[in-house]
């Protein structure tokens, strides 16, 4: 029986580009393959030509797509407005994205969704006009037609449904998303994987591949302690602060930072929460095998998690 596909999950990240493409089985919905490309310029023709190659890799067909923003290109909040018509409430909430950017509103795209119609409740996003664009012309410009710009809290948590936040370690930063029963909530810190790699080469003057290849096999043990402690102290930070107005006890840690050799022990010592690298259920098929899976879950989930966009 043929298999209905969903969208490409395209995830283009500060160092890599994911594709996932997922279809509909028996056991719901599940990732086929995934093409990983590394980025060596993020000029956009050479992007184009890393996802067509992706793509090309994954023999499909298939051309819709949704790709995703994070903060600080793309915020999203709750926000209440009292019964109107959908024209005023548009306007109101250019109004109230002010208050949420620290870009000007005339460069800003943004966007309303009701989340609780009989509370008058709705979720504003607020996107980077230009962040938009861009990734409009680089999917077109691969030759795929991108559905929606999704945000990447959505995606995470919409891959990862069992968990209360969600921790994506990524190369340059660090951004807590943590579940809500309306908008999710970002936090960030301005810490990643990339300041560990670096203290690593900087303390054994070593080139960085060197120094990523021994953070990923040995982790810190004897060189780039104090960049890992920083790491783990400003994350810990970041769930201290959520904690003061959401209930967090599980935490997903995604992102390549996520690899790092001890980092989710350290971090249930110094919060108390409970932290795991899962493999999300959409990445659970016939494809890869489990120990394929569990390496390459942290880099995929995103991806995975945009593949399912379409899904209630």
């Amino acid at each position: 029986m043929k298999r209905a596909r969903l969208p490409l999950g395209v995830d283009i990240g500060t160092t890599r580009i994911r594709v996932a493409e997922a279809e509909m089985t028996p056991a719901g919905p599940r990732v086929r393959a995934v093409a990983v490309r590394d980025i060596a310029s993020l000029e956009a023709s050479y992007l184009c030509a890393l996802i067509d190659d992706a793509v090309r890799e994954l023999g499909t067909k298939e051309r819709r797509c949704v790709c995703a923003l994070g903060e600080p290109d793309a915020v999203m909040r709750p926000v209440p407005f009292p019964k109107m018509p959908a024209a005023e409430r548009e306007r109101s909430a250019r109004f109230e994205a002010q208050r949420f950017v620290d870009f000007p509103v005339e460069e800003a795209v943004v966007r309303v969704h009701a989340v609780e119609r009989p509370a008058n409740l709705w979720a504003v996003g607020v996107a980077r006009q230009n962040a938009v664009f861009t990734r409009v012309h680089v999917l077109r410009g691969a030759r795929l037609r991108p559905l929606a710009i999704d945000h990447e809290a959505c995606a995470l948590l919409r891959a990862l449904p069992a968990y209360d936040a969600i921790l994506d370690v990524g190369h340059q930063r660090s951004s807590l998303h943590v579940r809500t029963t309306h908008a999710p909530v970002t936090l960030q810190a301005f810490n990643g994987g990339a300041d560990v790699t670096r203290a690593i080469e900087r303390e054994l003057s070593i080139d960085e591949r060197t120094a990523e290849k021994r953070k990923r096999i040995l982790g810190t043990a004897g060189a780039g302690e104090r960049a890992r402690a920083a790491l783990a102290a400003d994350i810990t930070a970041l769930v201290s602060q959520a904690r003061r107005t959401h209930d967090i006890a599980r935490i997903a840690l995604t992102g390549n930072g996520a690899r790092l050799p001890g980092l989710a022990s350290d971090l249930e010592s110094s919060t108390g929460a409970f932290f795991e690298i899962p493999v999300c259920e959409v990445l659970r098929g016939d494809s890869y095998p489990e120990d394929v899976m569990r390496s390459g879950a942290p880099d995929w989930t995103l991806a995975a998690g945009l593949s399912l966009w379409s899904r209630p």
